[in-house]
């Protein structure tokens, strides 16, 4: 394994004038080229040229859940459509690097509306909570004249809005997470799924139905919610095996793989132990200088 890093002038906090990363680490892996990117996911797609990726495997942040405590991040926006709005800006120039015959798998959690005000204490699950008065704490509905308590329904606003871009929404995968961490709550059922959208650039596009497991419904995957160990990194990655899954069927052999959202790089990672090479994005340094180093642990 080789690795490469490219600076860039600019600092974390001072984005550069033009569109780009603030940082580039190259590498190769099991004999695969690999590339992380540490800058916003909008101002690295910019830069780079369109109509070359295969296949997209990504799950932004979500609406405040959790404070990654870099600036610019998404998922803190003050309104939902202002949340919308940002990843369907990104998501439109991710399409533009996708080959015509490339497809998208985006997965979204969702959101409660509490409007009960300022929240204090701490969350055992996560540091990364984000406390203090958030935009789903605030009365006044999120200007959707959401009732307290209500689900936001995140997931199919930001899916809609894709469609309304120009993409292609062919299924709603359901991804039944079992194992996952459990919700107190004593007045609805706990949550188990979440959605995984495909999306497609054109009508025309790569798709090995063949590779969908006969023992799963077709459009709901069953897989462990629990994600390889991450030396504690605080992020929120998804499991391999989803990953695997998506680019089975997703990818064509030998293919170029493009997380925007990349995280602790499991996106990259197995694209590179699958036979493909890989491309992700990250804001934060830490989630950068991580994919990099496990990355680095690949013969």
């Amino acid at each position: 394994m080789t690795t490469d890093v490219v600076p860039a002038k600019s600092t974390l906090y001072d984005a550069p004038a033009k569109p780009g990363p603030l940082q580039t680490h190259r590498g190769k892996a099991n004999r695969q080229d690999w590339t992380i990117y540490e800058g916003s996911a909008l101002s690295v797609l910019q830069s780079l040229e369109p109509s070359f990726v295969d296949c997209i495997v990504t799950s932004p942040p979500y609406f405040w859940l959790r404070d990654y405590g870099v600036d610019g991040q998404i998922g803190l926006e003050d309104t939902v459509d202002g949340y919308v709005s940002s990843l369907v800006e990104i998501m439109s120039e991710a399409r533009r690097v996708l080959r015509p015959e490339g497809v998208a798998f985006l997965n979204l959690g969702d959101t409660y509306y509490s409007g009960k005000g300022k929240s204090h204490g701490e969350d055992a699950k996560s540091k990364k909570r984000r406390f203090g008065l958030r935009a789903v704490d605030r009365s006044g509905g999120l200007g959707l004249g959401l009732q307290r308590k209500s689900l936001i329904g995140i997931p199919w606003r930001v899916a809609l809005a894709l469609a309304e871009d120009g993409w292609v929404l062919r299924s709603a995968i359901i991804w039944h997470r079992p194992k996952g961490l459990p919700e107190y709550v004593q007045d609805r059922p706990s949550r188990s799924y979440e959605y995984v959208f495909l999306l497609a650039k054109n009508r025309r596009y790569h798709f090995d139905k063949d590779e969908l497991p006969e023992e799963f419904d077709e459009d709901m995957w069953t897989i462990s919610a629990r994600p390889e160990w991450n030396e504690g990194l605080d992020t929120a990655p998804f499991p391999d095996e989803l990953v695997v899954r998506c680019l089975s069927v997703g990818c064509p052999a030998s293919g170029i793989v493009l997380d925007p959202f990349v995280g602790g790089g499991t996106t990259v990672r197995v694209a590179v132990t699958t036979g493909r090479r890989g491309i992700g994005i990250d804001l934060n340094r830490s989630f950068c200088q991580y994919a990099v180093r496990t990355l680095g642990k690949i013969l």
